[in-house]
């Protein structure tokens, strides 16, 4: 897929968060035609299908996707959108080969053990640690495809 010039590019943790929300979008569009628009999976689904096509690929290497130490260091090399104050998309970009690979968006209904809301950023520094998605761009780019169908 490429959009304003860039090609982007979708790992499979975000893909299939994209799927389930966008069928949850639709089911709703099917069984509230009017009020459709109301719902937090629509709007959420909306926001994030025009961060990731339209505002990022405008300018992936914005200073408000920098994260700075957040992480650590070592993943300095990793961006993030916020989506309103709960949700954080995470992706990579490679201006060389203008491609932009997006990797996950945290689910702020997936509770700790706790009971707490996980922090986004920790979560995703384990994921990176195990390696789900990749750290390294050779492995993201083998591990991407280019639509999130």
């Amino acid at each position: 897929m490429q959009r304003h010039g860039w090609t982007l590019l979708f790992h499979q943790c975000l893909s299939e968060q994209i799927r389930k929300l966008e069928t949850a979008a639709t089911r709703t569009l099917a069984q509230d035609p009017h009020g459709f628009e109301s719902n937090a999976n629509v709007k959420l689904f909306n926001a994030l299908s025009h961060l990731i096509l339209e505002t990022i690929p405008s300018n992936p290497n914005r200073e408000e996707y920098r994260q700075g130490n957040t992480m650590g260091a070592e993943f300095r090399h990793w961006r993030r959108a916020k989506i309103g104050r709960r949700f954080r998309l995470f992706f990579r970009f490679d201006s060389t080969a203008k491609i932009i690979i997006y990797a996950w968006v945290n689910d702020e209904y997936t509770l700790r053990s706790s009971g707490s809301r996980s922090d986004p950023y920790a979560v995703f520094q384990r994921m990176l640690a195990r390696g789900h998605p990749p750290d390294d761009l050779a492995s993201l780019l083998a591990a991407s495809q280019s639509d999130w169908k």
